[in-house]
């Protein structure tokens, strides 16, 4: 991805220094879309200009070819995924046009972590006060809520597998945290 290609987050100062199980990502497209679901024409575009069938539930994330869309609200979903945002969001401004709509490249605005392996939940429980218990957080979920007390979107993608979004300007903190909250189980394997 050619606009991202020579970012550096301030994780990247520490990220040498994470334990197995945690990642700093490769900077990803992230477009903010926000319109009505209820709207059929607006459902109808999106999808011919992402190939993806919105989530209209909450706290759903719904995975395309290219993107993939994380629900944050009744009429708003972050775009995330490996092409370029530009286009994404030149697309969408296309299909969409003369309808009711907010298209915006946040490509810049979050750092994405990769929390991973089996103590992944524990880490995130302590980290949060939601519960990422396997019962009631499963694949497909995704939600926003506080990480160290900074803003972060949550969506988990496997079993054992979360992707954190937070503020780049957080990234170092957030990062250290999530390393040290993996500490302890470092010492227990």
């Amino acid at each position: 991805m050619a606009e991202t290609e020579f970012w550096i987050t301030p994780a990247a100062a520490i990220a040498s220094a994470f334990p197995d199980g945690l990642t700093e990502l490769s900077p990803r497209a992230q477009v903010n879309l926000r319109g009505d679901a209820e709207d059929a024409s607006f459902m109808t575009a999106v999808k011919t200009a992402t190939g993806i069938d919105l989530p209209e539930t909450p706290n759903k994330a719904a995975t395309g070819k290219e993107f993939k869309a994380l629900w944050l609200s009744p009429d708003e979903w972050l775009l995330v995924g490996e092409g370029e945002a530009a286009t994404l969001v030149q697309n969408l401004e296309g299909a969409l046009k003369g309808q009711h709509f907010a298209v915006n490249n946040l490509s810049a605005n979050r750092t994405i972590f990769e929390l991973s392996g089996p103590h992944c939940h524990h880490a995130l429980m302590k980290s949060s006060e939601v519960d990422f218990h396997p019962r009631v957080f499963a694949p497909g979920d995704c939600l926003q809520t506080l990480i160290a007390k900074a803003q972060a979107i949550v969506e988990q993608v496997e079993e054992d597998r979360f992707h954190i979004y937070v503020r780049s300007s957080f990234s170092r903190y957030v990062g250290a945290w999530l390393a040290e909250a993996l500490a302890e189980y470092r010492l227990a394997d």
